[in-house]
C-alpha cells in the first residue's frame, strides 16, 4: 500500500509542477505583484485561480477572476479591484499603447493587456524593504491629482496638437522649488547607476537607481535640483538615503518618478522606454492600503485647466475617482478620461465640446449632450456657483446644479461669467453639474470655477 501511494505522488507531483511552470510563471514579478501579458480569449493560473481576459474595449478590460467577471480601466491612476482573494489591475493595454506618441514607454506590452496579479493579504510592496519617494519629515502630502500621471493624455485642446505621455508619475512639489524642502529618497537598496545633468536644462539633473533585490528594475528620477544631489555613481544606498531635494521644469516644481525594466542600463537624455505601471505600488505605500476610500467636502472652491504653476497641476480635467471624490463622468466612449483644457496667462478652463480632441488620435465624441461633474458630499443643502467661459474662444453653454436650472449662458472670446448662487439639496451623496454643450459642435462650453459649501 505505501508504495503504491509512492507511485501514484511520483506520477501527479511533475504533472503538478510543469501545470505551474506553463500557467503561473509571470513575465515578470515586482514587489509581491506578478505581471502576466494576456491575449483575449487565454487563460493564466494564479494559485487556484483562473484569470482570463475575454476582452477589451478601450480603456476598459472584461476580466474572469475563477467564476467572477469584473470590468475595470487601465490603472493610470485607478486602485486595483479586489476579487476571491485577489488583488487585480490592468497595467497597460494595446488601445493605451496606441495613442502614445513614444512607444517605448509600452515595451513591455507584448499582446493585447498586461496584468497585475497579487494575493489580497499580502501588500504590493513590502513596508520593511521599500519607502515612498519622499520623504514625510517635512508635512510631504500627496494628492493624487496632478494631470500628469503615468501614461496620461497630454492635449491643450488644440485641433491636431501632438499627444505626448507623462513618463512616470509626477509629484506636485512647487512649495519645495529650489529649497531644502521635501527630501527625495531611495525607495529601496539599490545602487547609483547614473547622475545626468542635461546642459539645455538649467538646474536639473536625472538619477537613476538600480534595485539590488530587483536585477533588471531601475528607479528614474527626474527634475532634481543640480545643487543639491547628493548622491554620485556607483554609490550603493539604503532604503530611504536621500539623493537630493527637487527644481522642476521651466514652469513647476515636481518630481517625475518612473520605474523601469530593462536588460541593459538605460541610457541619459532620451525618453524613457519600458515603463512598469506600479500606480498602485506607491498609492499603497502613501496610503498604507489599497483600499478604495471615498473622500468628501462640505465646501471647496475648484479651478479648471490652470496652468501648473497656479495650482499643482490640478487641472480637475479627469474622470472621477471615489479617492480624489472629485471628477467628469464619461464612459469607455472617452479612451483619454479626460476633458480638455486650455489656459493662457493665468486663467484656464476645461473647455467642452461634442467632440474631443478632434483630430488627434484620441478623438472621441460624446454620444449624449451634454457633461457631468460630481464633488462627493455628505447629504445635506449646498449653495454653489460657476464660473463660465473660454479663454481663446466664445462659448455658449446652459448649466445645472442638482437638476436646478441655472440658464444659459454665452459669453465672449477670453470673457467669463459667473452663474447665480443657487441652493440646492443632495440626497445621492453626490453634488452634480451638469453642463449642456452645442450639438453642432461649433461652439464651445467652458468651466473656469465651482464654489461651493454645505448651507446648514
Amino acid at each position: 500500500m505505501k508504495k503504491l501511494f509512492i507511485i501514484l505522488i511520483s506520477l501527479v507531483f511533475p504533472v503538478f509542477i510543469l501545470y505551474s511552470q506553463n500557467d503561473t510563471k509571470p513575465d515578470f514579478t515586482y514587489g509581491n505583484a506578478s505581471y502576466f501579458n494576456m491575449n483575449s480569449g487565454k487563460s493564466v493560473y494564479f494559485g487556484n485561480t483562473e484569470i482570463k481576459l475575454l476582452g477589451i474595449k478601450n480603456q476598459f478590460n472584461r476580466i474572469m477572476v475563477g467564476t467572477d467577471t469584473i470590468r475595470c480601466r487601465v490603472s493610470r491612476r485607478t486602485p486595483p479591484v479586489m476579487v476571491n482573494g485577489l488583488r487585480i489591475f490592468v497595467a497597460d493595454n494595446l488601445s493605451i499603447k496606441s495613442l502614445s506618441e513614444f512607444p517605448e514607454n509600452h515595451g513591455l506590452l507584448k499582446k493585447d493587456a498586461i496584468i497585475c496579479v497579487s494575493n489580497a493579504n499580502e501588500p504590493l510592496l513590502n513596508s520593511f524593504d521599500y519607502i515612498f519617494p519622499i520623504s514625510f519629515n517635512d508635512g510631504f502630502v500627496w494628492s493624487c491629482d496632478e494631470d500628469s500621471y503615468l501614461f496620461s493624455y497630454k492635449n491643450q485642446g488644440i485641433k491636431l496638437q501632438q499627444s505626448c505621455f507623462s513618463e512616470g508619475i509626477d509629484f506636485d512639489m512647487q512649495e519645495a522649488r529650489g529649497v531644502e524642502k521635501h527630501r527625495i529618497v531611495a525607495v529601496e537598496s539599490s545602487k547609483v547607476a547614473w547622475v545626468y545633468e542635461d546642459k539645455n536644462l538649467k538646474n536639473e539633473v536625472s538619477v537613476l537607481l538600480h534595485s539590488n533585490s530587483h536585477p533588471g528594475i531601475f528607479y528614474l528620477y527626474s527634475h532634481l535640483y543640480s545643487k543639491r544631489v547628493e548622491v554620485r555613481k556607483g554609490q550603493q544606498l539604503e532604503k530611504g538615503e536621500i539623493l537630493g531635494t527637487i527644481w522642476g521644469d521651466n514652469n513647476w516644481g515636481h518630481l517625475t518618478f518612473a520605474v523601469i525594466k530593462s536588460d541593459s542600463l538605460p541610457e541619459p537624455g532620451i525618453c524613457a522606454g519600458n515603463i512598469v505601471n506600479v500606480f498602485p505600488h506607491f498609492f499603497e505605500l502613501y496610503f498604507q492600503s489599497s483600499a478604495v476610500f471615498s473622500r468628501n467636502y462640505r465646501k471647496g472652491r475648484l479651478f479648471f485647466g490652470k496652468p501648473n504653476m497656479y495650482n499643482g497641476n490640478q487641472k480637475n480635467a479627469t474622470v472621477f475617482e471615489d479617492y480624489t471624490g472629485k471628477g467628469w463622468i464619461t464612459g469607455d466612449w472617452n479612451i483619454a478620461e479626460k476633458v480638455e483644457t486650455v489656459s493662457k496667462g493665468t486663467e484656464g478652463n476645461a473647455r467642452l465640446r461634442k467632440v474631443l480632441f478632434e483630430g488627434t488620435v484620441a478623438e472621441a465624441k460624446n454620444p449624449v449632450g451634454w457633461y457631468d461633474y460630481e464633488i462627493c458630499v455628505p447629504n445635506n443643502t449646498y449653495r454653489i456657483r460657476a464660473k463660465l467661459g473660454d479663454v481663446e474662444l466664445s462659448s455658449w453653454q446652459k448649466i445645472t446644479f442638482e437638476k436646478v436650472d441655472v440658464g444659459t449662458i454665452a459669453t465672449e472670446k477670453s470673457q467669463f461669467a459667473w452663474t447665480p448662487e443657487r441652493v440646492v439639496k443632495v440626497t445621492d451623496g453626490r453634488l452634480t453639474v451638469r453642463i449642456y454643450i452645442d450639438e453642432a459642435n461649433e461652439k464651445v462650453a467652458g468651466i473656469s470655477e465651482i464654489v461651493f459649501q454645505q448651507a446648514y
